[in-house]
């Protein structure tokens, strides 16, 4: 009987060992597959009348890596990135491409984005739209954003139970000078600009007149510029798009609460149809096909795969990207570091295929030291006789713009933010809060230099002197840039600075750069000084880290949906954490850990 019974259990567990054996196959199976998916080198195609698919998905950028908004939008399921350059591109490509006779685009997962970049877009859209081919947008509801894009296609398609979010534009931030001041923190702060705002938040609980008084100036024009590039890709009348919002309440009631009805009425769409209706009407556009086949949907990365060509073998031009807050040492996550950048520029000006080098700037600054040593890699490689030319993308400002002061043209968006031309350096104390926790400090020093930077102290006279003056100085050194590279009179300079923000369409207009346009004219403008075919670009960028990105595609590929749980999450914490502002405030507290190095950094929340 015991024998029996030690030969079943014997039995039982090689069933077992066996089972657990083949689940580890078919485990290590799957994700082998899946890698190999992942990286399998295949050759894409491009089938006679397709359809390009344009999907927004995630943060536009221009270069790209892994940032806070990269993991959310990971979390969320979403692409965390969409590349500028790679629908600016497609768009380009396909518009004299027999093979392409539409395309369609979608934007419903397009959760960040500067207006200089969507209006890139927009651009690019209308030129393909100028080659007798048709763009066609649907999405569940549209951000105003979203419908920044939407809004150049030849037709807008919204599901019935959607809208359209036109509501302005706002900039706002969290102020902790009070609430620093309660835990008895003394926040130190050293500046050179009138309207260099970014430490406002650390020490006032609300905004200075000063700063509302600038971000008006700069805010007010960005939506003149938003809302007249709607009214212009819909055909409606100047002054439409504020009228609707300011009377949109009575105008909802009379389409009784149905927004997407609304928004027909208002010609901000085509057509309110659902996802399947809308697939069948892409069918039905599609020239030479019968109604039941199947539409080529080629996706607008596998086209450019298989069409874009790396170069003749000639000249070329030469883009680097600056993205990011610059700061000093190598590059980091969301920021742009001093060595990287500079590594970049290096390469570009020892290459001998490069004639000439595009320097595209997105970024709102950082340590002065790095803006300065970046900023003299590109004089030298102008002074070496390559032209150099800044393409400002939606944000160049303070030590970007510092940045763009070294080349022989600056070429601004309309919608950039540039200009704050201003200098400030923060030293946190905690003297009041050791008080208020019974804690004491004391020790021995050789000389008053030695222990100044200590935070459990109160700041020395000499310290703080020793700061306003490198402040100072650093500002003085900013203007002089300006006077000398941009051949205004120091009294125009002074005009101009004192932290005052700018839009694209400003800044030409008061002499900050020189002309307005996008990457695109950067790179044309460059290969005519340097004699060069613009279609001949090399991209020296940093390459972002694809591993999250890989890891989300292969649980897809396992059949795992990473976002299944937590989107109802994300949404009820977007509701209590401003987001936005509480990644302001990380930014400028992580300046106060060099009190030394001062700051061009202009500090906002981006306008929504």
């Amino acid at each position: 009987m015991l024998k029996g019974i030690k030969t079943i259990l014997h039995w039982i567990a090689r069933l077992l060992e066996g089972l657990r054996l083949a689940l580890t196959a078919v485990v290590i199976g799957l994700i082998v597959g899946g890698l190999a998916a992942l990286f399998w080198e295949r050759t894409p195609t491009v089938p006679e009348q397709s359809v390009l698919v344009i999907e927004l998905s995630g943060k536009l950028v221009d270069e790209g890596g892994v940032s806070s908004d990269t993991v959310l939008s990971l979390a969320r399921g979403n692409d965390p990135e969409t590349r500028l350059r790679d629908v600016i591109d497609a768009l380009r490509l396909a518009q004299n491409d027999k093979r392409i006779g539409a395309v369609l685009m979608r934007v419903e997962d397009l959760q960040s984005a500067g207006l200089a970049s969507l209006r890139e877009i927009g651009v690019a859209m209308d030129r393909f739209k100028a080659s007798g081919k048709r763009i066609s947008v649907w999405s569940t509801s549209y951000s105003q954003k979203q419908y920044a894009v939407a809004a150049h296609a030849s037709a807008v398609y919204m599901h019935p139970m959607g809208q359209v979010s036109l509501k302005g534009l706002a900039s706002s931030r969290l102020y902790w000078g009070d609430a620093l001041r309660a835990l008895g923190v003394t926040v130190h702060v050293f500046k050179a600009g009138t309207y260099k705002s970014a430490p406002e938040s650390m020490v006032l609980n609300a905004p200075s007149k000063d700063a509302l008084k600038a971000d008006r100036y700069w805010i007010e024009d960005e939506w003149r510029q938003l809302r007249g590039d709607i009214e212009s890709a819909r055909g409606l009348m100047p002054g439409a798009v504020d009228k609707l919002i300011e009377h949109y309440v009575e105008r909802l009631e009379k389409a009784q609460g149905d927004t997407s009805r609304l928004a027909h009425a208002e010609n901000l769409i085509d057509g309110i149809v659902t996802r399947d209706e809308m697939r069948r009407l892409v069918l039905e556009s599609k020239a030479g096909s019968a109604k039941n086949d199947e539409p080529v949907l080629l996706d607008y990365l596998d086209y450019l795969d298989a069409v874009q060509t790396h170069g003749s073998g000639g000249k070329h031009v030469a883009v680097i990207t600056l993205e990011g807050e610059i700061k000093d040492g190598a590059d980091g996550p969301g920021m742009a570091g001093e060595r990287g950048v500079i590594g970049r520029i290096r390469a570009a000006a020892k290459d001998p295929s490069v004639a000439a080098v595009v320097m595209r700037i997105n970024s709102p600054g950082g340590s002065a030291v790095a803006s300065e040593l970046i900023r003299r890699e590109l004089e030298l490689v102008r002074e070496a006789g390559k032209p150099v030319v800044a393409s400002l993308g939606d944000t160049a400002a303070s030590g970007g713009y510092w940045v763009a002061l070294a080349a022989d043209r600056i070429i601004a968006d309309p919608m950039s933010l540039t200009g704050s031309i201003g200098v400030f350096g923060m030293v946190p104390t905690f003297e009041r809060s050791m008080q208020k926790l019974a804690i004491g400090s004391g020790g021995v020093a050789t000389t008053w230099m030695a222990d100044a930077e200590d935070p459990t102290r109160a700041l020395k006279p000499e310290y703080e002197r020793m700061l306003e003056l490198s402040v100072a100085r650093t500002y003085r050194d900013f203007t002089n840039l300006v006077h000398k590279s941009r051949k205004l009179s120091p009294e125009k300079v002074a005009s101009l600075g004192e932290g005052r923000v700018y839009t694209g369409a400003q800044a030409v207009a008061c002499g900050l750069a020189d002309t307005l346009g996008g990457l695109q004219d950067a790179v044309d403008w460059a290969a005519d000084k340097a004699g060069v075919s613009a279609a001949d670009v090399l991209y020296f960028s940093r390459e972002p880290s694809r591993f999250s990105m890989l890891l989300t595609r292969l649980l897809y590929s396992l059949g795992i949906e990473p976002s299944s749980a937590v989107d109802p999450l994300w949404e009820s914490l977007k509701s209590l954490i401003p987001v936005r502002n509480a990644q302001g405030v990380l930014r400028v507290l992580s300046l106060v850990s060099a009190p030394e190095k001062p700051y061009a950094l202009v500090e906002w929340s981006m306008p929504e």
